[in-house]
């Protein structure tokens, strides 16, 4: 069930388990004091206000005169009775006068600190002096016809159409009638009948009644406009601030920051764009849980406000934030931030990195100004020594390549600029080719060749390294069915495979798909997974990884030893060979350490063994790492020994050549 289904599922079942007390409470008036739906009222009757107001003018304008008639003809007797009218004629006159001007103002909406107070006093005011009146003159009228429908008339107007709270009602309406009553028995001598008594009975219920209903009416439609404000309200502020943190968000800020820069006063080259970085919040969120997660980030963000008290604040994201503020003082800004969060006892080892870009152009795009205050502080990620880094020269030249990179891969790809390069494999027994691992190369028709480390992790960062991915298993594909068909030395070929292929894109399907296609054995089709892939220990990518393998696929665990190795990782997957990273080979020569990078070689081989896996080892550039491998059983080398990466055709010349023999077994 959704969460907006929950919530009005759990309003349906508070309000079925209200109780008759509670409802009693809301109806009478005693609850919660809800000011919007009398305000509602009073404004929403503004215009019957005016309309009435004028409705009785004519009436008291009518009474009046007949009241002068009869008095100078003496058809009324009582000089005491003409005066009483004629008192309660000019009070009715002041009110609505009043009335007609304060709910003019009210309709033509114009904004008064005390209009609302002086609108709802003048409502009292004509109320009350339209209850008077119908008492008075329906106790004149009584005598001699026994008429009250000037009262109940009135008692319509103040309770039905100005729709006050029921109890507010009923008290008016109890209290007026039973005081009309008491004045009729005192006026009359005698008690009325009960034919009156009974009539009168019904009419007050009536009036109560009506009067509840329309309060009922005008109660729903005060409290839909309430849910509508609050809603328009709710929308207008998610449009410029963060839910969570309270910061500007993104698209605010951005318009925020443009209008900042481009305003005459501002001087911009004091101006600066610092992206802020909490470090390890992850681990952080993973131990204390998403709920204490967010209270941090909600506190830090109120920090980070009060630290910039002066610029803009915004938050892209998670626990990324970034401001536009002088430059003054800066970093003694950003240490204050730091050491709120040491501050905070933490276990994890949470920290604060930050990237500035200084502004230079007052027209420049925020976007961009964020991008590059985010690449500063992405910059020093792994430099523990360094908590602050500024945008500069090296760092634009580096920046725009990448944009580069992430801007032109398609093209790239479209062009054929994308290129598989070939690193031979050999057995240790005998140094033959037995494979080849297929390595991407850019040949950029701006910048030239660009290395495979220059644009992999960037392509890695942007999720589009998938894109390179399935180039290169369609051209290894294509080039084994070529050697085949022409009849040259075909040998399995490795390709590497990161975590973000999986997510992106269906590795298994892109396999299978293009070995049916160029008509290739999956055993010549070796998958490379390095072990940081495997730390997360996804469900998906472990079924998968199965999937392969049941299809034919050999599996590599790649550039074992590279980093923190899990020995997990070679208990819960299934692998057939281990290629031990390089990083072990490039202390071998050194005296001191020599003993022990053999001991661990060693040991990592012979625990391959156990495991029924073959091994690997990259990086082989001696005969003597390649003799010393061979003698602990390590079965294949790569490395410049054999040769470095190359085209396909510069390959096949050193085959050709006998240079880079070819073995007979592959497996």
């Amino acid at each position: 069930m959704g969460r907006a289904s929950g919530d009005k599922l759990k309003q349906n079942n508070d309000k079925s388990s209200e109780s008759i007390k509670d409802v009693l409470v809301r109806w009478l008036g005693f609850g919660e004091n809800k000011e919007f739906i009398s305000r509602y009222v009073v404004s929403s009757n503004t215009r019957a206000i005016v309309y009435m107001a004028v409705l009785v003018l004519i009436i008291n304008f009518l009474i009046a005169a007949k009241t002068v008639v009869s008095h100078i003809t003496g058809a009324d007797a009582g000089t005491s009775e003409f005066m009483l009218q004629m008192i309660l004629v000019v009070m009715i006159f002041f009110t609505c006068a009043m009335s007609i001007a304060y709910a003019r103002k009210e309709i033509l909406r114009i904004k008064n600190t005390k209009g609302g107070d002086l609108s709802y006093s003048t409502v009292l005011i004509f109320s009350g002096v339209c209850i008077i009146y119908g008492f008075f003159v329906s106790l004149l009228e009584y005598r001699y016809d026994g008429i009250v429908m000037t009262f109940i008339a009135m008692e319509l107007i103040v309770i039905c159409i100005l729709a006050w709270r029921p109890f507010i009602s009923i008290s008016i309406v109890a209290g007026t009638f039973a005081l009309f009553y008491a004045m009729i028995t005192l006026e009359t001598g005698h008690v009325p009948g009960s034919r009156f008594t009974i009539g009168y009975i019904i009419v007050a219920i009536s009036i109560v009644i009506t009067s509840v209903s329309a309060f009922h009416q005008k109660q729903n439609e005060a409290e839909k406009d309430e849910r509508l404000v609050s809603t328009n309200m709710h929308l207008a502020e998610t449009a410029v601030k963060d839910e969570l943190t309270g910061a500007a968000n993104m698209s605010f800020f951005r318009k925020r920051a443009s209008e900042i820069l481009k305003d005459p006063q501002t001087r911009y080259e004091r101006q600066i764009f610092v992206y802020l970085d909490v470090e390890n919040f992850r681990p952080l969120n993973e131990k204390y849980g998403f709920e204490s997660g967010n209270s941090f980030i909600k506190k830090f963000a109120g920090q980070v406000i009060d630290v910039f008290y002066d610029g803009l604040v915004g938050r892209p994201g998670d626990d990324h934030f970034v401001v536009l503020c002088d430059k003054e003082d800066l970093e003694k800004r950003i240490t204050k931030l730091r050491t709120y969060i040491y501050n905070c006892g933490f276990d994890t080892q949470t920290g604060l990195k930050a990237g500035g870009y200084p502004v230079k152009d007052r027209n420049i795009d925020p976007s961009v100004a964020c991008d590059r205050a985010r690449y500063a502080c992405n910059s020093i990620k792994k430099h523990y020594d360094q908590d602050y880094c500024e945008y500069d020269q090296e760092l634009d030249n580096k920046f725009i390549m990448r944009q580069y990179i992430v801007n032109n891969v398609d093209a790239a790809i479209d062009r054929g600029d994308i290129k598989v390069y070939y690193q031979p494999v050999c057995w240790a027994k005998n140094r033959k080719l037995c494979g080849y691992e297929a390595l991407s190369k850019w040949e950029d028709q701006k910048y030239g060749f660009l290395p495979t480390p220059l644009f992999i992790p960037v392509l890695e960062e942007y999720h589009q390294v998938h894109k390179i991915d399935m180039v290169v298993v369609d051209t290894v594909c294509r080039d084994l069915r070529w050697l085949m068909d022409n009849g040259r030395p075909a040998v399995p070929v490795s390709l590497n495979f990161s975590r973000l292929d999986f997510e992106l894109t269906d590795v298994v399907d892109l396999l299978c798909s293009c070995t049916r296609k160029y008509n290739i054995l999956p055993e010549m089709i070796h998958v490379e997974v390095t072990e940081s892939a495997l730390s997360d220990n996804l469900d998906s990518l472990h079924k998968d990884l199965d999937r392969l393998r049941a299809l034919g696929f050999p599996l590599w665990l790649d550039d074992f030893g590279s980093g923190y190795s899990s020995l997990n990782v070679l208990k819960d997957f299934s692998f057939d060979v281990m290629k031990i990273d390089m990083v072990f080979l490039s202390s071998f020569q050194d005296e001191d350490k020599e003993d022990k990078t053999k001991a661990v070689l060693k040991n990592i081989v012979s625990m391959a063994n156990d495991l029924h896996m073959h091994t690997l080892t990259e990086g082989v550039e001696t005969l003597e790492q390649a003799e010393y491998l061979k003698s602990i059983g390590c079965e294949r080398l790569q490395g410049y020994l054999f040769g470095k990466p190359m085209p396909l055709k510069e390959a096949l010349v050193k085959i050709t050549a006998g240079t880079l023999p070819v073995s007979e077994e592959y497996i």
